[in-house]
């Protein structure tokens, strides 16, 4: 048995808990929103108890892990409160607005000994993994280009309100979808030499962002948008051949093309109900391989504050 924590009733909590509790012996127990209508709501459909304070709710006896599903600017103090309490935490992505919070997280998280990882759902799941095999055995040769594009315009139906457009709120198509695009370079090559970037902005936020990683050898392409519908792909092109991952940041298919022919991996498996499987097996030391790591989530953190610097996006808490 395991049971959840759900701090945020939103419509990710929602996609994610019908999820959750497809798993065998995975239920959701405690569940805190600021407006407790809502919480109350949600409740009801998993026979829940509603807190009354997020602290009540993860404090909670029977908690063995708690889901942060709420807006950006809230996941460091949600993440603090639970990592203080022993509580191991599950955050949605973006981890943190800066590399300046995440750090204090592991800190509090290594000197209490208490799990902390991001909701990074791409990595816990097949396809990604697949992608990040056929790169390491050099399926496609020497690495010649990557596109990774990830582009969705909520800013048109989000004007006037929302997380989006506001800087107190961690907005912008960076930390809201450019966070998959540099997550999934970042995982196929590493921290990238030099960065080069540009962007437009609207009300101190980045409605598109492009960036240039620079490796030994070539280039990524990578970028995000949400002024605009232009797509989502991730294409690698190698000497010998590429990589297709349409959709990537949560495909159930990529495909591998060289001289020798075509071959497709698909897995179409749920992609939330994997990555909290996966991470219970964590919390519960049954699972000692890391897929996720701190350690990427802060790469990546540290390398979206430089995209940030070059554009022009400042935070409160920068």
């Amino acid at each position: 048995m395991f049971n959840w924590c759900i701090i945020g009733t939103g419509k990710i909590a929602k996609k994610v808990a019908k999820q959750i509790v497809m798993n065998e012996g995975h239920q959701i127990v405690s569940v805190y929103n600021r407006t407790k209508e809502k919480a109350e709501k949600f409740a009801k459909k998993y026979n829940s108890t509603v807190y009354e304070s997020a602290l009540d709710a993860i404090n909670d006896p029977r908690v063995n892990g708690v889901y942060i599903a709420t807006t950006n600017e809230t996941h460091f103090s949600y993440c603090k409160l639970c990592l203080e309490n022993h509580k191991p935490v599950l955050c949605e992505k973006p981890i943190t607005g800066n590399a300046k919070e995440l750090k204090e997280l592991i800190r509090i998280s290594e000197e209490n000994n208490t799990f902390l990882r991001e909701a990074m759902w791409t990595w816990f799941n097949p396809v990604a993994n697949k992608v990040k095999q056929w790169i390491k055995e050099e399926r496609i040769g020497k690495i010649k280009s990557v596109d990774c594009i990830f582009n969705m315009p909520i800013f048109g139906y989000n004007k006037s309100k929302g997380r989006y457009i506001s800087p107190a709120k961690y907005g912008g198509a960076l930390l809201d979808l450019g966070v998959y695009s540099v997550r999934y370079v970042y995982e196929l090559f590493g921290k990238p030499n030099a960065i080069e970037s540009r962007g437009k902005l609207y009300n101190g936020i980045d409605l598109y962002n492009v960036s240039k990683f620079k490796y030994d050898g070539f280039e990524a392409r990578v970028s995000s948008q949400i002024n605009k519908l232009v797509g989502e792909h991730c294409i690698i092109i190698g000497e010998k051949g590429k990589i297709k991952v349409p959709f990537f940041h949560m495909t159930s298919k990529a495909v591998l093309k060289t001289k020798d022919g075509k071959e497709v991996f698909r897995d179409k498996k749920k992609k939330f109900a994997t990555e909290f499987r996966v991470v219970a097996e964590y919390i519960k030391g049954e699972k000692p391989d890391e897929l996720v790591s701190l350690q990427s989530s802060l790469d990546v953190v540290e390398i979206m504050d430089e995209i940030r610097k070059q554009i022009g996006v400042i935070f409160p808490s920068d």
